[in-house]
């Protein structure tokens, strides 16, 4: 389980108080289902990414950039470039990190909750937040120019390792601009996405995994 934990530590840290800008979205009915028929059309993404992880013990953030991959069905692929090289990738069943050529496999498959902690990171990173089953409270808010839901999962099992995360979307495509990703109250992770391609990648040879 502490393998575990550290695979997914990059993707599962904390949440801070969003922008006073917004307000609760009123109609939720429609505003989920216009997020489910954007999410349905996505077969695949390509993106990059800044990461900026803040942590109460350093006294700056740390930043990260990458690649960001994504392809139905359950492929996720993070390939971090600065300041080292670094990928985390997700395919089916299978987590894998490669750091300096060593290569870390975990079997997700075999463990029901971190499977479950799976489908929540791919919900939050295509914004596909129906695919959530009844273990998350979702609120819904927006501005003049962005929508944002936070996540909050109900699970004790599932707490442990994720309090909260926020996701915003662009108002106008609803395509997913940021994703807050939290642990504990005092440190928190922002992936922001930049120049985001869709339904671009015609192989699977982003997510191999051996």
């Amino acid at each position: 389980m502490y393998k575990i934990t550290a695979l997914l530590y990059t993707l599962s840290l904390s949440f801070v108080i969003f922008s006073q800008e917004m307000q609760p979205i009123t109609n939720t009915v429609d505003f989920e289902k216009n997020l489910k028929d954007a999410a349905e059309k996505i077969q695949s993404v390509e993106s990059n990414f800044r990461q900026e992880k803040f942590m109460k013990v350093f006294s700056e953030k740390m930043v990260s950039t990458g690649m960001f991959y994504y392809r139905k069905p359950n492929k996720i692929s993070l390939q971090y470039d600065k300041p080292m090289q670094y990928t985390v990738t997700i395919n089916g069943d299978k987590l894998q990190t490669v750091t300096g050529g060593k290569k870390t496999t975990v079997n997700l498959g075999s463990n029901k909750m971190m499977a479950q902690m799976r489908g929540l990171i791919e919900a939050s990173m295509i914004g596909n937040i129906s695919a959530l089953g009844k273990e998350y409270d979702l609120q819904y808010f927006q501005s003049d120019s962005e929508y944002f839901v936070r996540i909050s999962p109900t699970s004790k099992a599932v707490k442990a390792y994720i309090k909260e995360i926020g996701i915003t979307f662009d108002r106008q495509t609803m395509e997913v601009r940021r994703l807050r990703m939290a642990e504990n109250n005092d440190d928190y992770t922002d992936y922001i996405f930049i120049n985001s391609q869709y339904n671009t990648l015609q192989s699977d040879e982003k997510f191999t995994v051996r």
